[in-house]
Order: C-alpha cells, then sequence, then structure tokens
C-alpha cells in the first residue's frame, strides 16, 4: 500500500513532538548551592542614624558553571542565601521584578529566580533589608555564603568606629565615612562591626542594702540605652548580694560604685576595667559575665593578691559562681566557654609570669585571653578538689592579710583543705 508524503510528515513530526517532550520533562531542577555554581556579592551596610537602623544592599551575581547541566540537560532557580536573625522588611528583586523567597532553616533564605538559569548563564539580583540597633550604638556581623564578597560601611560622621580586623581602607567624607572590606565569603571569619556616638551620659540610681552598709550604685548610659541601665542594675544590685554570701565576706570596698557604658577605646580592648573608687567602665556589648568579674574585683583587690593570675582568676571563678543562681543556662555556655582550650594551650607559659598590657592590641590580644582562661581554670580545678567551704575560709584569710604570694596561696588552700595541691599549681605556674 503506498503512503502518502502528507503521512509520512506527520509521523515524522509526531516523534519530533515525542523526544522534545521526553526532553523537557527530563530537565532536572537543580537546588542552588552545591559545587556546580560560581557567586560572588556587593555588599552595603548604611547606618542611618536618625532612623535606627542599618540598610543593608547585598548585590548578588549568580553564574551556573555546572557540568552537569550542559547542552540542556537541567537548570539553577532557586539560591539559598544568608540573612541574619532581626532582619527587616527583607525584600529581593532583579532588573525588572521583584523575586519571591521563603525563610529556610537557620538563618538561611531560599530564593526564587524569575528566570532557568541554563549552564553559562548569569542571572543577578539584589537583597536588601533592615537590621535595628540603638539610638547611639550599632553592633553587627558581616558575613557572606558566596564564594568571595566585598563590602563597604557608610556611617554619618562623629561614630566612633571598632572592627576586629585590620584589613579595611577608611576613607572621610564630607559629613560620613566609609569602611572598604575584602576577603569575605566562603570560609571567613564574620567581621564584628561596632559603632558608637558619644552623647552626654544620663544616670540612674539604686541603693543596695548590704550587709554591713548600703551602697549607692550609679548607672551612667548613652540616650536611648535605658534597656542596657536597667540590666546593667538589676545585674549589679543582685550580684553583690550573692558575693557577699559566697566570699563569706562583707562588701570591702570603704565607697559607692558607678558604672558608665563605655566603647572599646575607652576600655582599651577590654571588655571592663575596674578603676576602683572612680567607678567601672563596661564595654556596651558585654556579657553579664564580665559585669560580675568586675565587681568581684573589689573582692580581689582587698586581698592583695601578688600575682594577676590570683586576681583574674578569682574574678572569673567568683563571676561563675553568681552566674550560676542568676542565669544557670548562661553559667554552663560560660563555662564551656572558658574551658575550651587544647592540652598544648593548657601549659603554653607561666602563669606566674602573667602581665597585662594596659591596651588590648590584636598583637596582645590572642595570649591575654588565653591567660584569662587558664587562670580560671587553675582556681576552678582548686575549686573541685577542696570544695566551697575551703575557698571561704581561705578567702577571709587572704582578705585579712597585707600581701599573698604564690607561696602562701599554695600553704593556705593546703592547710585548710588538709590536701597535696602541688599537682594543680604545677601545671599551669
Amino acid at each position: 500500500m503506498r503512503v502518502s508524503e502528507k503521512k509520512v510528515l506527520a509521523i515524522d513530526a509526531a516523534i519530533i513532538l515525542f523526544f522534545i517532550f521526553l526532553f523537557i520533562t527530563s530537565v532536572n531542577l537543580v537546588a542552588a548551592g552545591g559545587d556546580g555554581i560560581s557567586t560572588s556579592a556587593e555588599l552595603s551596610y548604611e547606618l542611618l542614624g536618625d532612623e535606627n537602623i542599618v540598610h543593608v544592599t547585598k548585590e548578588v551575581t549568580f553564574t551556573n558553571i555546572d557540568e552537569n547541566t550542559r547542552y540542556w540537560q537541567g537548570y539553577y532557580d532557586t539560591y539559598i542565601y544568608y540573612i541574619p536573625d532581626g532582619a527587616e522588611d527583607i525584600r529581593a528583586y532583579d532588573s525588572s521584578n521583584s523575586m519571591e523567597y521563603t525563610k529556610g532553616d537557620g538563618e538561611f533564605y531560599v530564593f526564587n529566580f524569575n528566570e532557568q538559569i541554563w549552564y553559562g548563564d548569569v542571572f543577578k539580583f539584589t537583597v536588601e533589608y533592615d537590621m535595628m540597633v540603638n539610638q547611639n550604638t550599632a553592633v553587627f556581623n558581616i558575613w557572606d555564603n558566596t564564594d568571595s564578597a566585598t563590602a563597604k560601611v557608610t556611617m554619618p560622621d562623629g561614630y566612633e568606629v571598632y572592627l576586629n580586623t585590620q584589613n579595611c581602607v577608611i576613607v572621610p567624607l564630607k559629613d560620613s565615612y566609609v569602611i572598604d572590606l575584602d576577603n569575605l565569603g566562603k570560609g571567613v571569619v564574620p567581621i564584628t562591626v561596632d559603632l558608637v556616638r558619644h552623647t552626654e551620659l544620663n544616670s540612674m540610681t539604686e541603693t543596695v542594702k548590704l550587709k554591713e552598709k548600703d551602697v549607692l550604685v550609679t548607672v551612667r548610659y548613652w540616650d536611648g540605652e535605658e534597656r542596657w541601665a536597667e540590666h546593667v542594675m538589676d545585674t549589679t544590685s543582685s550580684s553583690l548580694v550573692i558575693l557577699e554570701d559566697i566570699w563569706g565576706v562583707a562588701y570591702p570596698a570603704g565607697y559607692d560604685i558607678t558604672i558608665t557604658e563605655s566603647s572599646m577605646e575607652d576600655t582599651g580592648g577590654y571588655g571592663g576595667l575596674n578603676n576602683w573608687s572612680k567607678g567601672i567602665l563596661l564595654l556596651h556589648t558585654s556579657r553579664d559575665i564580665t559585669l560580675v568579674h568586675e565587681l568581684a574585683h573589689y573582692w580581689t583587690e582587698s586581698c592583695s593578691f601578688e600575682q594577676l593570675w590570683m586576681d583574674e582568676g578569682y574574678a572569673n571563678f567568683y563571676a561563675m559562681k553568681v552566674l550560676e543562681e542568676l542565669d544557670p543556662l548562661q553559667a554552663t555556655k560560660e563555662l564551656d566557654r572558658l574551658s575550651d582550650i587544647g592540652d598544648n594551650e593548657r601549659n603554653e607559659g607561666k602563669l606566674s609570669d602573667w602581665s597585662t598590657p594596659s591596651e588590648l592590641a590584636p598583637g596582645y590580644a590572642y595570649q591575654t585571653k588565653l591567660n584569662y582562661k587558664r587562670a580560671f581554670l587553675l582556681t576552678y580545678s582548686l575549686y573541685e578538689d577542696v570544695g566551697m567551704d575551703t575557698f571561704r575560709d581561705a578567702g577571709m584569710e587572704f582578705i585579712n592579710m597585707d600581701n599573698v604570694d604564690k607561696s602562701d596561696h599554695i600553704s593556705i588552700m593546703e592547710s585548710i583543705s588538709g590536701k597535696e595541691l602541688d599537682a594543680i599549681y604545677d601545671q599551669y605556674l
């Protein structure tokens, strides 16, 4: 039977359509985030002081270099991107349209492209959001999960800036200045930006009734930092009462206490500084353990400790004991942090030779922070061996002495506890 040319053409067309259908239905939709993509970003952080926000703009370039998507075997149509907790008014768009997104795991969002990105294609889009900050302080981290990123921070004139990196260029402008950062992206430690605008200090006061005297506590704080001041006041009031109980010694200083909200420049890079009768300078970002540590120094100063490890080790130890009552969960986290050192670090240098620099410059930061941990671990190891009763009895003796050197410390702890403690001391000293 003879088949017409029209019928043959119709069959061929059907076969072609069938294979096209098979090809289309076999295309893989691949979620972005693997080795087959190349990503970069330009990040911009602008502090709008009058609005109490940092406005963030992230311009992302996404390139499909996935060999598995060659020859139209598949495409990308989403990207998993980092947005920090607390971000508000999140919006995304490409050159012509807005983009949809959904919240993923943790601090990651899934952004849906408005087109299919085949092998070799490049897609550019922008993400914007706001981060709320205080009236005169702004602290935030810069981190990005693209392969490489650059960043700049713009803020009005009059702000003091602290960064945990020296890889930056600060450019002063007429009414503002810009910080240019580079070397960001996967595997790079987050950069912390700490911005402070000094204003006239406000004050709140409270009288704390202690065993032998009433102590007037004054908290000095910048405009807009009332919540910070209230928390510091509550923590101070509670901590002083607990410190008297666990030391077994009434508040030993002969003056009231003033705590001043401070910047990194004020504290020389430390979390806090106790200037005795002149008061405590407390970094505005410090955790509770730092505040309690500085309060505990009113007792350690009265002990006339000769070596720094005693002074700092005891201050951290008693701060930890206070936190166990105020906030057990926070105390557990701080204990884990202070105990997190390796065996080699534990034996790195003699604590008996330790002294602290007046400013915690980057070159001193590692060893200084390590020695704070080691001083705490020496003190905590003694506590675990001899118990709190021995610590309380020894503390009373220390406070009544004019000077406590290493041999005094060892002999008093051993005589009260009835134990040989050389193994603990020798590990650190």
